[in-house]
């Protein structure tokens, strides 16, 4: 039994826009079997970059209200899957290459594993996959950590 006082473990959760609810649930089974255990749900916009501790798009003129609404809707829906489950959860928008930033994220929380999905179907998906690579593989690749990779075959909203 673990001491009162003990370190609160943490399951990073990679996020992201139109994501088949299934990983956040996988997470909540982890979370739950592991407990006690803090969810940190986080969508990493590659799209963004963090100039002088603000947020901006890449592009200037492409940041505009639906981005926000996109990030807080991501956000509420995130966060009652994973509270409506019991978990203890947090979300969280960072900027930049997924890999390097949930990797980062999950050092700088002591995490005890990372939990992402398979890529959505499609070329656009495909193409993107192809050119930056698959986000689950290269994050097996670089973690010492486990890498959880939750199947999403057929789940995706055509």
């Amino acid at each position: 039994m673990q001491h009162p006082t003990a370190h609160l473990s943490s399951i990073i959760v990679g996020i992201i826009p139109g994501q088949p609810d299934r990983v956040i649930e996988k997470a909540c089974e982890m979370a739950a079997s592991m407990a006690p255990v803090k969810l940190h749900l986080v969508y990493v916009d590659p799209t963004l970059v963090k100039e002088d501790g603000h947020i901006e798009p890449l592009d200037p003129d492409s940041m505009g209200v639906t981005e926000r609404d996109n990030s807080k809707q991501l956000s509420e829906h995130a966060l009652k899957i994973a509270r409506g489950a019991g978990a203890d959860a947090d979300y969280h928008l960072l900027v930049g290459d997924p890999v390097k930033e949930l990797a980062e994220f999950a050092r700088e929380h002591d995490a005890v594993m990372i939990v992402v999905g398979t890529r959505e179907r499609g070329a656009l998906a495909a193409l993107q996959e192809w050119v930056n690579g698959s986000v689950s593989v290269r994050l097996a690749h670089t973690q010492h950590i486990a890498v959880l990779t939750v199947p999403l075959a057929d789940e995706y909203d055509d």
